[in-house]
């Protein structure tokens, strides 16, 4: 009996430890990285769970939560399994907290994106999206992209901003972003053309997180008198 409640005391005491250990980790790699990504914001949230289980293994006293679960049913826990899943089910976007963005200009980031696709350098244009864009195409089929779309308008002879606004979500996606609406004249086409360049906070830096070319023609897009005159 003696040995039971011996190693019974051993098992509770290393996962307090495993708790403290890793919830210090969490709290290191917060501040080293405030702007994690989607994978990165999953570990975080698994290990902080994890870990605030492992702490309240050996916390006096007993909690108990009811958590609905969004398919069918729900989850009734206690005890260390309760502090797990109130971290685990609890989402921090309903808090109503909003990232800071970075403190860089976004536009000058938008520039260097715009330089390099007029110079038809599609490689390095396509470096400069957030990894969640990079993730979901491929840097070839955004080149072949580049080349079908873009590349036959020609050179940019005149492009102008129209419009600019800094939504906090854009499809469901979560912010910050900044977005640029542009018009232009290219050499190739006697067509004005609309351009959308999005930029989203990514691991405290813009990275371009969009780019739409398009026809502005009526009634959709309202060609402007700037380009039409030229």
């Amino acid at each position: 009996m003696a040995r039971l409640l011996s190693r019974l005391n051993y098992e509770k005491v290393a996962v307090f430890v495993f708790g403290v250990v890793f919830l210090t980790a969490i709290l290191t790699l917060v501040v080293k990285n405030p702007y994690p990504t989607p994978a990165q914001f999953f570990v975080f949230r698994l290990t902080l769970a994890l870990s605030a289980a492992g702490v309240g293994a050996l916390l006096p006293g007993f909690i108990k939560v009811d958590v609905p679960l969004p398919l069918k049913g729900g989850l009734r826990a206690g005890g260390a399994l309760a502090l797990f899943a109130s971290v685990w089910f609890f989402d921090p976007a309903h808090l109503g907290v909003i990232v800071k963005p970075p403190e860089e200009d976004a536009s000058l980031l938008m520039d260097q994106f715009l330089n390099l696709t007029d110079a038809q350098n599609h490689s390095d244009a396509y470096a400069l999206f957030a990894l969640r864009d990079r993730e979901r195409v491929r840097e070839s089929d955004y080149i072949s992209m580049g080349e079908q779309v873009r590349d036959p308008l020609g050179k940019i002879e005149k492009r102008i901003l129209i419009g600019a606004d800094t939504p906090n979500e854009i499809m469901g996606i979560p912010g910050p972003f900044v977005r640029h609406l542009y018009q232009g004249k290219f050499s190739g086409t006697k067509d004005i053309w609309a351009e959308a360049v999005t930029a989203i906070a990514e691991n405290g830096v813009w990275r371009i997180g969009g780019y739409n070319l398009a026809p502005c023609m009526v009634p959709t897009c309202a060609p402007s008198q700037a380009l039409m005159s030229k």
